[in-house]
């Protein structure tokens, strides 16, 4: 009996070729989306699988209780717990800390790289699988191990064991491991290098801080001990622990286990659990994909409802003829699933192309349990295909005989708008939407990737200078004719700077500030914007000067009154150095769009000197000023390469998002087709059900320009009242994406009309050519039957 089913769907979709058509192509352009989705959320599921003994593996998290009685979770825990919980706990086989620091700078001379760091021990590498590819793992304080991609992007295909890497803070680092390749996306232990926890604690911790949460606490229980029995440890412990804190810190810690397994996806929102999503944030992300499979199921419905009467004859012989409502029901609901799963091998193929021809490197592709996600793309399509059906399969299975012979038979509607044109303005609103929220996260790109108002990208070469003296070589730049002046700082723009410390007096509280190392040049390459006072003045002998220049926002953070009142103040600088404030300048940019405003110093301190900062006239060639320095660099540095890079051209790099705005591009693409596909079917059915009406006002003399104007009016309206709610949501969400980004270029509001005019000029566009060609044809052929 199926296969008469089947055997009627097939002649149905044969017969209704475009509309077959329009729906297979609007299901198979959104099914890749859904199916991608569904491979991000089983890679969540994969998270940590590799691991031996993973069964036994714990994360101990913890629930900080405040005086005034909140509770935080976190997913950290602090410092000291691990030895602690080894020592004094009964049944734990071994423990580990790592502690993570995603802005992690290192240089090897020829390039810098932003990395992710994690500060372990060696049991982190007995309890997880990360193996070696060569060297060792790192024991001594001031070594790493680096992954595989990390030691091919500093060194290519040369040996780096042995090679040094410089820190801006914490200095040299010497190479003593590389590790096999492994796949950073199904692992919550995504890094570029692993570094001995000692050099931690050495720079930034002490070991006895139980206050601290930023350490990741993992244990491995020994067999036949019990989550539930480490738990009713932990509840001692925590009592132990309590009682170290001084009444100060006003919090009480309470720690509880977690198994490995259960960290990804996770059940509850901790702080400080990088790289896991949550499960309501999969599932907001899903649900986003599934509103691209929404728009397509809405074009099955309305063409299916659009081709209604056609099929009532069908449904009224039927059931004159003995069919139930039920066998109807299943007859246009496995039409409904054909068409789903034709889509689905096409979705496939479109799914294989973006793998393979649009690398984005937050997506994963490699799946472990192949066969439960193959099992979940045919229960989606499955799914897919009865929701897209039981609408129209409802509706046009309840059509009683009596009134379908009569020709009595008319769509349903929502009040006085019909559903058919419910959908029309449902899926050209969310298409409008959509395209929005796209052109707003362009605008916003865009803006940091070529922002040049929070400081000076253009015309700026940055080199790392030389080591040890590099006075010559700057010296011979100067002479250059294309250079306009040269700079000196300890860190461009764009990389997070170290931190330090700033307060009025030394008997106050302290206040963290950005630092940079600079002299007066490179603030001024910079174009940054002084509101009272001056810049820097250089120091005599080399020695680090003691006038400093400060943005507003360490006037405001010191209660130093305003900009002018400033100016002359002293402070305290590293704890120990009185400086005086000589200039302030207006808070900017300097490396993060979405950072809260923070204090920056800049302190003219020669010995720690570490780029050299030219600004250039403007030249049309760039590589003829490169190989003017270069040769001037191998001049006095033979044997040892430059390495240099243009700072516009690094912030774009940095900031533009090629592939994944090529993916985002690809939905926005989707999203518009599926609609103008839709749209192009109700017009090609609405010309054909009022072809002889045409015909008749033909006759009796309306004009060609009459008829297009009766045949527009009515999409024009849907099309308006479209707008009308896509416009004000379009502002609201990006006002709210706004709200993200401290610094941000306001609201697209040129984007979103050239967007506006983009979708809705095709789709008048398609209304006028369906609206000339019924106008324009011969009454004689379409009244010769009647």
């Amino acid at each position: 009996m199926i296969h008469n089913y089947v055997k009627i769907a097939w002649r149905n979709l044969v017969k209704y070729k475009l509309f077959s058509l329009i729906n297979i192509i609007g299901l198979s352009l959104a099914i890749p989306t859904a199916l991608l989705g569904l491979i991000q959320i089983v890679n969540y599921y994969e998270y940590d699988d590799f691991h031996p003994d993973q069964a036994r593996i714990v994360r101990l998290i913890t629930d900080e209780k405040l005086t005034d009685g909140s509770i935080t979770s976190w997913a950290s825990s602090p410092l000291p717990l691990a030895t602690y919980v080894k020592e004094n706990l009964a049944g734990i086989e071994k423990a580990t800390t790592l502690v993570r620091e995603l802005d992690f700078t290192l240089s090897n001379g020829l390039k810098t790289k932003n990395s992710k760091a994690i500060y372990t021990d060696t049991f982190f590498f007995q309890l997880f699988n990360f193996p070696l590819e060569t060297g060792s793992y790192p024991t001594e304080p001031n070594t790493i191990v680096l992954t595989h991609e990390t030691a091919r992007w500093f060194f290519n295909d040369v040996n780096p064991i042995g090679n040094t890497l410089e820190h801006p803070k914490l200095g040299s680092f010497k190479i003593v491991g590389i590790l096999k390749p492994f796949n950073a996306q199904k692992t919550q232990f995504r890094t570029d290098v692993f570094i001995p926890i000692a050099s931690h604690r050495a720079s930034m911790y002490q070991p006895n801080d139980w206050a601290d949460l930023k350490a990741h606490t993992f244990l491995k229980l020994a067999n036949g001990m019990t989550l539930a029995n480490l738990t009713q440890q932990l509840v001692k412990t925590s009592s132990t622990i309590n009682d170290l804190l001084p009444p100060s810190v006003g919090k009480k810690l309470y720690f509880k286990g977690q198994y490995l397994a259960d960290i990804s996806p996770a059940n509850e929102i901790l702080l400080n659990d990088p790289y896991i999503q949550d499960i309501r944030s999969i599932a907001i992300n899903f649900a986003f994909q599934l509103i691209i499979l929404l728009l397509a199921s809405l074009n099955y419905i309305n063409l299916t409802l659009a081709r209604s009467m056609n099929r009532s004859r069908e449904v009224g012989v039927r059931k004159v003829a003995g069919a139930t409502k039920a066998q109807l029901v299943f007859q246009f609901l496995i039409e409904s699933v054909l068409v789903s799963y034709i889509a689905l091998s096409v979705g496939l193929l479109i799914l294989w192309l973006v793998k393979h021809y649009l690398p984005v490197s937050w997506l994963t592709w490699d799946i472990d349990h192949l066969g439960y996600l193959i099992l979940l793309f045919l229960i989606l399509n499955l799914l897919l295909g009865l929701v897209a059906g039981a609408t129209p399969s409802l509706i046009l299975s309840s059509f009683q005989p009596v009134k379908v012979l009569k020709g009595r038979i008319a769509p349903a509607s929502f009040g006085k708008l019909g559903f058919r044109k419910s959908l029309i303005v449902v899926q050209f609103a969310i298409a409008l939407i959509y395209l929005f929220f796209m052109g707003h996260s362009y605008h916003q790109i865009k803006y940091m990737a070529n922002d040049n108002e929070n400081y000076q990208r253009h015309h700026i070469l940055t080199i790392n200078l030389p080591a040890p003296t590099y006075q010559p070589f700057a010296n011979d730049i100067n002479a250059l004719k294309e250079v306009k002046k040269v700079g000196y700082s300890s860190l461009t723009f764009g990389n997070k700077p170290p931190q330090s410390t700033i307060k009025p007096l030394k008997s106050e509280t302290a206040h963290l500030a950005f630092y940079y190392a600079a002299d007066p040049v490179f603030i001024d390459n910079m174009g940054l914007r002084f509101v009272a006072g001056t810049n820097l003045v250089p120091s005599h002998g080399g020695q680090a000067s003691p006038l400093i220049v400060v943005n507003q926002k360490a006037v405001d953070k010191l209660g130093l009154g305003s900009p002018q009142e400033a100016i002359g103040k002293l402070v305290t600088l590293h704890d120990t150095l009185s400086a005086t404030i000589i200039g302030v300048v207006a808070n900017f940019c300097h490396y993060d769009y979405e950072r809260k405003i923070e204090p920056v110093v800049f302190q003219y301190a020669p010995s720690l000197f570490k780029v050299l900062c030219l600004q250039t006239n403007p030249v049309s060639d760039r590589k003829l000023v490169e190989a003017s320095l270069q040769s001037l660099w191998h001049k006095r540095n033979p044997g040892q390469e430059m390495a240099f890079s243009w700072l516009d051209e690094d912030m774009y790099e940095r900031y533009f998002p090629r592939h994944d705005m090529q993916l985002m591009g690809l939905e926005g693409l989707v999203i518009f087709v599926i609609a103008i596909l839709g749209l192009i079917g109700i017009l090609t059915y609405s010309v054909e059900k009022r072809a002889k009406e045409i015909g008749i006002r033909k006759v009796i003399g309306a004009t060609t320009g009459e008829i297009i104007k009766l045949m527009s009016r009515e999409f024009i309206h849907l099309l308006t009242l479209a707008t009308i709610i896509a416009l004000p949501s379009g502002i609201a969400i990006g006002m709210y994406m706004n709200t993200y980004f401290v610094f941000n270029n306001g609201l697209s509001y040129g984007i979103m009309g050239l967007l506006w005019l983009l979708v809705v000029g095709v789709a008048l566009g398609a209304v006028g050519y369906f609206s000339s060609a019924a106008a324009q044809a011969n009454p004689t052929t379409t009244l010769k039957l009647e």
